[in-house]
């Protein structure tokens, strides 16, 4: 019997694939691999982080820290038309012709 040799960029598809599918020997069965094969390629590939899963913790910590950056440049959007608004509803008697 041939050994079959598989690429890198086979075996990176088909590990991130198993990270997103429920079943793995279903998976296993379409791309014509054992299971156990598959298991094998995610043991020697844990050091890639963009492999590994994500946990809903650190999607939601994520997440929060957009929300919270995109907060402080709203209050600072906001905090600037306030000074601006101040600024341009002091009069001085004179009109403004724009």
């Amino acid at each position: 019997m041939k050994k079959r040799y598989y690429s890198t960029e086979f075996k990176l598809e088909a590990i991130r694939l198993s990270y997103k599918r429920d079943n793995i020997k279903d998976l296993a069965n379409e791309l014509g691999v054992q299971v156990q094969r598959i298991y094998k390629w995610r043991a020697t590939h844990r050091e890639i982080p963009s492999l590994t899963p994500i946990s809903k913790k650190q999607e939601d910590s994520l997440e929060v820290k957009q929300l919270r950056k995109d907060l402080k440049e709203t209050q600072l959007e906001l905090e600037i038309l306030k000074k601006i608004v101040h600024i341009f509803s002091k009069s001085d008697g004179k009109s403004i012709n724009l």
